[in-house]
Formats: structure tokens, C-alpha cells, sequence
């Protein structure tokens, strides 16, 4: 009987024991899950406070912004920035979800897509530059949007979605309208978006080394040798658009010393056929892909409907241009601007030029700054138009 009573006690007490060490391993565990969903919140809030912090800037509107320090998701309205966005990159476009559909058919016909072909997967969210698709925006869910700053009306609309809207200056934008100024404000407010100061100051810096020593050759030019110029912006239904005062094409003309016949008209100006003729200019530039389809075999095979240039001075002296679609129109702002100059330069003065190797300067260019060789062919495509 003892023996019985002795067993028993030893398998109570092996029983109390068991259930000891599960209670502990059970509170083990539960500490051990506490732990981590505790663990797991602190992370989740520590994203959380990430995405919120921010940082201010002021942009070319005048506006002051908030930005998100953590940028991923990118709208673009309306403004040609995506060459000088990439070049910000040194040859990437990333973040970039969404984009006006008629800059897409423009990148279509560049290098521009050749570098950076992940720009042609984002969506369409305006249409003819002019419509903004609010729903679509808001189904990209951008981090921010960037917009013309002097479409105040688009401002009005964008602003609405909470999302930040930084304006990026064009023509029209208080201030001057030079193209080679331009993209290098468009790079430095691109600094202050992404909170990289002085990022792009080697880039800059390269660009005012090759405009410096153009802008020294022209200004070893005679003035008596200097031509008269009208820039054909557009041709719309038998009417000419010309490059008036106070828009880029006015001040490329300016820098290579050329005196702008339109520069009596302000703007993008509609003129009649007759002062289109009377102009008479010693050189005619055609705006170039994304703008004007006429190209200098149209005007000297005297093709165009509504228009007869065969007996202008600049097309029987073969002193017509049309302007080159690298990286993006050349007579737009975009990070080709020292190239643009260089070129209009050798063009209207080939003589003072003959020594200038462009398309060597334009592979290097490339190469060094977006980060993308060029072949051959790409270069002389650049130039047959």
C-alpha cells in the first residue's frame, strides 16, 4: 500500500512539474509574440513617420511646397522636362508614373527613348497638352506632380487632388525666356525636389564651358557679317507661326548674333503670307520635329501647299535649317542646349566653324553626362532632317 502511495505521489508531482514547464513555455511564446508584433509596430510607425516627413521648396510660380523627403511616384503636366529629368539622372528616368500622351509621340521619335525606354510604359494622364484626367492622376497615386508654372488654370484644377504641385517655368513665366537659362533652373529646382544639392553642377558647368567658347568665336565675327533670321515655329491651314520676341527661338537667335526679322511681333505670332515673304530673311529656320513637319527638302523642293518659298533669298542660297531632335526639339529648353547653340552657330557660320568637330562633341557629351554611347547612325539621324 505504501508502495502505491509512494508511486502516486511521484507521478502528482511529474504531473505539477509538466504542467509547470508549459505554463512557462506557454508565457514564454506569448512574450516571445508580444515581442514581435510590438517589433512590428515600431517598424510600420517608423515607415509611417518616414513618408510624412517633408521638406519645403519654393518653385518657379512662386509657390512655396511641401514635398515628401521619400519621392517615388511622379506625374508630369504639360511641360517638355522629361530630357532635362533624365539627364538629372545621368541617364535613368525613374519615379515617373504618369505624363501628358502628346510629349509620349514626340519621345517616340528620339534618343530620348533609346536611353531611357522605361519613360514609354507610363501612362497618358493629359491629352493634347490641354485635358487633365484628374481620375487618372488620382489612380497613379503620385507623391507629386509637376506643372507649367504660368498654366494657372491647371494649378487650379491639379492643386484640388492634395497631392503637391511643383511649377516648372516655360515661356511665359516671369523672367526671360532663354532656352540654355531655362534647363539649368529646371536641374536646380529638380535639386531641391529631391533634396540634392549641387547634384548637377559639373553638368552645368560643362554646358557654360561649351557656350563660352562658341560665344567667344561669334564675337570674333564682324557685325557686317552677320545675317538676318526668321524661325518658322508652326503652319497651321496656310498660316505662318513665327518665333517673335520673347520666346526661346528669339533668344537662340540672339546669342549667335542673328537679327530676328519677327522680333517685331511678340510671342508665337500668326502672320500673313505676305510679311512672311517681305521678311525676306538671309536664313531660315524651321522649328523642327514636334512642331513643324516641313522640313528643308519640302521648302527646297517648294512642296509645302499655300506657300512658295522658291524665290526667297535664304532658299536660293541654301541657307535653310531645320532644327535637330536629339534628346528632345532642339529650339526647346532641354540639356542638349550647348549642343543647340554650337550647332546654330557652325550652321550660320560654317566658315568661322570649319574646325568644330559637333558630332565628335555630341558623342562625348553623351557618353559623359547621360551615360549612353551613341552610334554613328544615331548621330547622323540626329541631322537628317
Amino acid at each position: 500500500m505504501k508502495s502505491i502511495k509512494k508511486i502516486s505521489l511521484i507521478l502528482c508531482l511529474t504531473v505539477l512539474a509538466l504542467t509547470g514547464m508549459t505554463a512557462c513555455g506557454n508565457t514564454k511564446t506569448e512574450q516571445k509574440s508580444e515581442n514581435k508584433e510590438v517589433a512590428q509596430t515600431e517598424k510600420k510607425e517608423e515607415t509611417k513617420d518616414e513618408n510624412k516627413k517633408t521638406r519645403t521648396i519654393t518653385d518657379h510660380a512662386g509657390n512655396t511646397v511641401e514635398v515628401p523627403e521619400k519621392i517615388e511616384r511622379i506625374v508630369i503636366d504639360q511641360i517638355p522636362i522629361l530630357s532635362t529629368y533624365m539627364a538629372y539622372h545621368h541617364g535613368k528616368a525613374p519615379y515617373i508614373v504618369g505624363y501628358a500622351g502628346s510629349l509620349k509621340q514626340v519621345i517616340s521619335n528620339t534618343v530620348l527613348k533609346d536611353i531611357a525606354p522605361e519613360l514609354l510604359d507610363s501612362q497618358n494622364t493629359v491629352q493634347a497638352q490641354s485635358d487633365i484626367n484628374i481620375e487618372e492622376i488620382m489612380k497613379l497615386k503620385p507623391d507629386v506632380i509637376f506643372y507649367n508654372a504660368s498654366n494657372k488654370e491647371h494649378y487650379e484644377t491639379l492643386k484640388k487632388t492634395g497631392i503637391p504641385c511643383v511649377g516648372f517655368a516655360t515661356v511665359g513665366t516671369n523672367g526671360p525666356a532663354d532656352p540654355i537659362d531655362r534647363y539649368t533652373q529646371w536641374l536646380k529646382l529638380l535639386e531641391d525636389v529631391f533634396g540634392e544639392s549641387g547634384k548637377t553642377d559639373d553638368f552645368i558647368k560643362a554646358g557654360q564651358d561649351i557656350v563660352k567658347d562658341v560665344e567667344e568665336r561669334i564675337s570674333k565675327i564682324d557685325d557686317s557679317k552677320k545675317p538676318t533670321g526668321v524661325i518658322l515655329w508652326k503652319y497651321v491651314e496656310g498660316v505662318p507661326m513665327v518665333a517673335g520676341k520673347g520666346v526661346f527661338g528669339d533668344f537662340w537667335l540672339n546669342r549667335i548674333g542673328v537679327k530676328n526679322l519677327a522680333n517685331e511681333t511678340k510671342g508665337f505670332a500668326k502672320v500673313s503670307i505676305e510679311q512672311f515673304y517681305q521678311w525676306d530673311p538671309d536664313i531660315l529656320y524651321l522649328d523642327g520635329p514636334g512642331l513643324l513637319d516641313i522640313t528643308t527638302k519640302d521648302v527646297f523642293e517648294n512642296s509645302v501647299e499655300g506657300i512658295n518659298f522658291s524665290n526667297m533669298k535664304a532658299v536660293k542660297n541654301k541657307k535653310v535649317y531645320n532644327t535637330k531632335l536629339g534628346m528632345w526639339n532642339w529650339f526647346t529648353p532641354n540639356p542638349d542646349g550647348p549642343l543647340v547653340l554650337a550647332w546654330l552657330a557652325k550652321s550660320t557660320y560654317p566658315e568661322e566653324f570649319k574646325d568644330y568637330d559637333l558630332k565628335s562633341m555630341i558623342k562625348d557629351y553623351y557618353k559623359t553626362w547621360y551615360d549612353y554611347e551613341l552610334t554613328n547612325e544615331q548621330v547622323e539621324d540626329m541631322f537628317d532632317i
